[in-house]
């Protein structure tokens, strides 16, 4: 599903597209590239009109293009590792994006640093999923909490969406009571959310949700995204997002 245009067998370096909105973004497969969460994630928040956004450990910035691709007038991207950060320079550059787009070399602890208080209309997350067990070779800080905790990440989105402004991440299952709480801790009212299955036989692996900074009680739970037919092709729900 992402058509390669270059690759570099020494370097690992190469250039895909981003599904549904076909912005060349170059990636490192010594790094953490983007998979079908992302994908999900960048096409779930609400995007008011000409939003400001901002992406929390972005990565090389599917999430980032997709929520751009979608309406927002401008986002800014923060990642600390420098290695994925100058690979997103290099895809907005590419796909002239420089005036949609500011990209920050950051920790997210330090949000205060780069970012204005209550500045944002969308924050958008996909934190690491694991804060325990064996830490994988590949993208270890993408994947497991190195730098940043999970209830980092809700600190840092809170200081930085305005009030009535949206959080959106995506996480396992198994953090979900974890995501409730900080989401109450920091004054991120639930809104909608909706599961992630494999298949339509099997159990969740990832849940999105949306908070609403400010926001009265009551949520929306969506039908369950289905990934995967019994033949092993894409259903319609996930065809969409790669036409």
């Amino acid at each position: 599903m992402h058509p390669k245009l270059m690759y570099n067998m020494e370097e690992k370096i190469r250039c895909d597209y981003v599904p549904g909105c076909q912005y060349k973004i170059w990636q490192d497969g010594g790094q953490f590239c983007f998979t079908t969460d992302a994908v999900f994630l960048g096409n779930f928040p609400h995007v008011v009109n000409k939003a400001k956004a901002l992406e929390l450990g972005c990565g090389t910035g599917a999430i980032s293009m997709l929520v751009e691709h979608r309406g927002a007038s401008h986002v800014t991207a923060i990642d600390c590792n420098p290695a994925v950060t100058g690979l997103l320079r290099r895809s907005v550059e590419d796909n002239n994006l420089q005036d949609k787009f500011t990209v920050v070399d950051g920790d997210i602890c330090n949000i205060k640093d780069y970012v204005k208080p209550e500045s944002m209309d969308l924050v958008v997350a996909n934190p690491p999923y694991r804060n325990s067990g064996n830490q994988r070779q590949v993208g270890t800080i993408a994947c497991h909490e190195v730098t940043a905790t999970l209830e980092d990440f809700f600190k840092a989105a809170a200081y930085a969406v305005r009030y009535r402004g949206r959080f959106a991440l995506v996480q396992l299952p198994e953090r979900f009571a974890e995501s409730m709480q900080l989401a109450f801790k920091y004054g991120l009212q639930p809104k909608k959310l909706q599961w992630v299955h494999s298949a339509i036989d099997k159990p969740a692996w990832i849940f999105l949700m949306e908070m609403v900074k400010g926001g009265s009680y009551g949520m929306d739970v969506l039908p369950p995204l289905i990934m995967y037919e019994k033949d092993g092709s894409y259903t319609e729900q996930v065809q969409k997002f790669y036409e």
